[in-house]
């Protein structure tokens, strides 16, 4: 008998581990396991015929309409619950639009304030914090981490820069390599509510550097959260404090904010061809600095305008930003990655791209015409190239709109005087 009701003590046990372990991973292969996914939650994404687009001033009503057209193709074209785009030019937004619905289930229609998850183009969002303290002298991209914070939960770490953390060079793993097993289980599970940055350096501070820092290359979401702890330690106040004062307010933003509950916020779905169904509820707390803020498209878009304001962040750190890293050998690394940015030299421009759960993004600064356009939607599709595909479109539109505006008041300068 004793022997029955501790074996039965013991399977009790062993359940209940099996439960807490496992049972938080069910939705996360539910996103990546087709075959274990709820058959009956699956509904059809209709067209949308309505874009709610909102010019700033009658020059751009021609843009703007041609644009609402792209939209609505793009957004029939992928079978997006919704789609939304802003454009900014010299520093405003010049047209945000929104196409589709933010919840299909009572057919909310999406709007240009609607907020959506936009994955790792949080990464300029923390990269606009850095330059700044980089500007305010606060912080040296080139200064050991541990002059900003003695405390760091992993000696590895000590010696690593801010450069190294910015430009995915230090060595450390991303979501699929990491070896932290508690962190790997948290990290699929998306259950854990983090309020401080710090509390994150737990889900990866067991697992070993991948390669000596500066040496090779791996995109890395830990790197970027690691530099938002050590950014705290240096500013003195919590990095949800140092955004809201160097970014928000400091640009008089409402977005970028974590990813939480809101009116505003789109519903979020994963994809099956022409169908959808809701994402599951998860927790983005632990990615903030890298993945896990929400946004709106025009918020975005003057995010990234503001880089090209001398007095926000100087021009000869945007530079610095925006130009690819050198790897220990002398080489650019593999991706040509800037430090929080990516720069195509072809087209001359700096971009970020995002996917989270259930929504992609996508931020884009020319700099040459002083044009930035940011992208969003609440869905995921395999090929991010297939999203962000409207994009030369609509900068070619805009361009030559702005183009023909300053034609059009050139003459008109000419003709008074």
């Amino acid at each position: 008998m004793f022997v029955r009701k501790v074996l039965a003590c013991i399977t009790a046990i062993v359940f209940a581990i099996v439960v807490l372990v496992f049972a938080p991973l069910a939705g996360f292969f539910g996103e990546t396991t087709p075959w274990m996914r709820n058959p009956l939650a699956w509904q059809a994404v209709p067209a949308s015929t309505t874009c709610q687009s909102t010019p700033v001033a009658p020059q751009w009503q021609q843009a703007a309409d041609q644009a609402c057209a792209m939209l609505l193709a793009h957004q029939a074209q992928l079978h997006a619950p919704s789609f939304s785009a802003a454009i900014a030019i010299e520093g405003e937004v010049v047209w945000r639009a929104a196409v589709g619905w933010a919840n299909l289930a009572d057919g909310q229609a999406a709007t240009p304030a609607t907020l959506y998850r936009i994955g790792s183009t949080s990464k300029p969002v923390t990269g606009t914090l850095l330059a700044r303290l980089v500007d305010a002298g606060v912080v040296d991209l080139d200064e050991p981490i541990a002059s900003y914070d003695s405390a760091l939960p992993n000696s590895e770490w000590d010696a690593l820069t801010l450069r190294q953390l910015a430009s995915h060079m230090a060595g450390l793993p991303e979501y699929g390599t990491n070896r932290d097993l508690r962190g790997l289980h948290h990290s699929m599970a998306l259950q854990q509510h983090h309020t401080d940055v710090r509390e994150g350096l737990a889900l990866f501070d067991g697992s070993p550097l991948r390669f000596a820092p500066g040496s090779d290359f791996e995109y890395s979401s830990f790197g970027t959260h690691l530099m938002a702890a050590v950014l705290q330690s240096a500013g003195g106040q919590t990095f949800h404090e140092l955004i809201r004062q160097q970014v928000l307010q400091a640009l008089e933003l409402s977005s970028p904010v974590p990813d939480l509950a809101s009116p505003l916020r789109a519903r979020f779905y994963q994809q099956d061809g022409q169908r959808v169904q809701l994402w599951r509820d998860v927790d983005l707390s632990s990615k903030l600095p890298g993945g896990g803020f929400m946004s709106t498209p025009s918020d975005l878009a003057l995010l990234g305008s503001a880089w090209l304001d001398p007095t926000f962040i100087s021009e000869a750190t945007r530079n610095v930003f925006w130009r690819p890293q050198v790897l220990n050998s002398g080489e650019v690394n593999p991706q040509s990655y800037a430090l929080t940015w990516r720069w195509n030299s072809r087209d001359r421009y700096a971009h970020h791209g995002g996917v989270s759960k259930g929504s992609m993004a996508w931020l884009a600064v020319y700099p040459d015409q002083a044009l930035t356009i940011a992208l969003t939607m609440n869905t995921t599709i395999p090929d991010f190239a297939d999203f962000s595909s409207v994009q030369g479109d609509l900068v070619d539109l805009f361009e030559k709109a702005a183009m023909s505006g300053a034609a059009s008041g050139r003459q008109s300068e000419s003709a008074e005087s």
